[in-house]
């Protein structure tokens, strides 16, 4: 950058940092932007306190480290990476909200406390032994359809996929917030798969065992929610509230499995990557694959640290089990139903007149699957704008 020399003040004093392993990640929590680096650079962006200069900054770690530092060009790194809060005293970017909202703080404190987490996670063992205990609780694609009317079923089955998602990312972000992070809810695509996401990318600059929670939360309400549905189908076996129940398991249990579905980068893959402390994990082990069968990437993968290459190769093998589930979800959770509220539809639009009911139920399933696919390309909108941000990076 021209206007940068070697007496210019920075100030990074906003930043986080946090040792992980051997490197430090180091980043903005209000942003969502990390880099991982080496001891040295971490006293680079500690010598950035807004009075020193670069000059400055330079003789000091290099008086620590005896060795030559190119302080200059890691701070240029650091402002193209907006990862700098002021120049020479002057705020930049002062549009960014760096405050959480206190009262999600509130309700996330409130909602995962350590009895609230004890909680969840007793309602989850629970549902699964309710399960191992009555088998026949297990839903099937059938009991999605509440009514005769495969119209009016289908916006049922619309509106509570859309509520049971939206407590599964709230959950996310009140967990987060909790720890002070700000988060943000989104549509995007992993793969040509449509999923919501809460970006958390801020839990960086926690600590490794305080991202547990945040990671955990919406699989924990997930949970509680599934043991509830359970309870009410044997406290309360009466037809109308059964079927509410069996609908709400079906979605349920389609979300909590999905979530080991690992080459989507789900709930349960963070986890993983937080408990072997890498934030690359799916990249190094598509990697390896890569470099296993066609023979590709064998320079990225010998360039890889000795510990990663041994969490892509296990992490690798998750792949078949991801991909079997999978087949399982597709084949058993979303095939089934579609193809039915399809046929009925078929059926309506070309027997029945257009003045029949019967007519306009199958006008509405057409216009519930619509608005999947509008969604699906709200999704593929986030996910073009990533990867033009990722490449603008890189370039």
């Amino acid at each position: 950058m021209d206007n940068l020399t070697t007496d210019t003040v920075l100030d990074c004093t906003h930043l986080s940092v946090q040792q992980d392993g051997e490197e430090f990640t180091v980043g903005d929590p209000a942003t969502g932007e990390f880099i991982r680096v080496p001891e040295v650079a971490v006293d680079v962006v500690r010598g950035f306190d807004g009075e020193k200069t670069i000059a400055e900054v330079k003789q000091e770690v290099e008086a620590k480290y005896g060795e030559d530092v190119d302080v200059l060009d890691f701070a240029e790194t650091l402002i193209e990476m907006e990862l700098v809060l002021k120049i020479n005293g002057e705020v930049i970017n002062e549009e960014i909200e760096r405050e959480v909202n206190p009262k999600l703080q509130k309700l996330g404190s409130f909602f995962y406390n350590p009895v609230a987490v004890g909680f969840y996670g007793l309602a989850t063992v629970s549902a699964i032994i309710l399960f191992l205990v009555q088998p026949q609780l297990f839903p099937t694609f059938r009991d999605v359809f509440l009514f005769e009317s495969v119209g009016l079923s289908s916006l049922i089955i619309l509106f509570t996929m859309a509520v049971l998602t939206i407590v599964h990312e709230i959950g996310h972000a009140l967990a987060a917030s909790r720890l002070g992070i700000k988060t943000k809810i989104q549509l995007n695509l992993r793969m040509v798969f449509l999923v919501a996401e809460t970006d958390m990318s801020g839990l960086w600059s926690r600590e490794r065992k305080e991202r547990y929670l945040p990671y955990f939360a919406g699989m924990a309400w997930d949970g509680a929610i599934l043991f509830f549905c359970l309870i009410i189908q044997i406290l309360f076996p009466v037809a109308s509230v059964m079927a509410i129940g069996q609908m709400i398991t079906f979605f349920i249990l389609y979300n909590i499995l999905g979530q080991f579905i690992f080459f989507l980068r789900t709930d349960v893959y963070f986890i993983i990557t937080n408990w072997v402390n890498t934030s690359a994990l799916h990249q190094h082990s598509i990697i390896f694959l890569q470099n296993l069968f066609l023979k590709r990437n064998q320079d990225e993968w010998s360039r890889l640290a000795a510990h990663e290459q041994k969490h892509a190769k296990w992490f690798s093998g998750l792949y078949t089990v991801g991909g079997a589930l999978a087949i399982f979800l597709f084949g058993y959770f979303q095939i089934p139903p579609v193809v039915y509220m399809i046929q009925q539809a078929y059926g309506h639009l070309t027997t029945e007149a257009v003045t029949n009911a019967y007519f306009w139920d199958g006008v509405i399933v057409i216009g519930v699957l619509a608005i999947q696919v509008l969604l699906w390309l709200f999704g593929l909108r986030t996910a073009m704008r990533e990867r033009q941000a990722s490449q603008a990076v890189s370039a």
